[in-house]
């Protein structure tokens, strides 16, 4: 997902650095076809492809995200998708997954 990201930035980026093009190729030649499909349907449709994860809520529709795929994106197992929005979600390492203020889950 961070190819992924790095490419969604460079590609929609106002200004274009003078390598950008040649980086783009780099990384379109890495990422999987599939995944490169999808995003690419999403980009023609004027969307960008991926939406970083913010506190379980995804930047691209703002909705709240099932704390299962916060964790699968922990883990880093598999690339997961918005469940509203179709995005790839994308989690940073600097930023926290779950919202802190969230009420916590009590066992009983």
């Amino acid at each position: 997902m961070k190819l992924l990201f790095e490419l969604q930035t460079l590609e929609f980026e106002k200004t274009i650095q003078p390598d950008a093009e040649t980086r783009i190729g780099e990384l379109r030649a890495v990422i999987p076809g599939p995944i490169l499909a999808h995003y690419d349907r999403l980009a023609d449709k004027g969307k960008k492809g991926v939406a970083v994860l913010r506190r379980q809520t995804c930047s691209g529709c703002h909705m709240r995200v099932p704390l299962a795929v916060v964790m699968n994106l922990k883990r880093g197992d598999d690339v997961c998708l918005c469940d509203h929005c179709r995005r790839y979600l994308y989690l940073r390492e600097d930023a926290p997954a779950v919202d802190p203020a969230a009420p916590a889950l009590q066992a009983s």
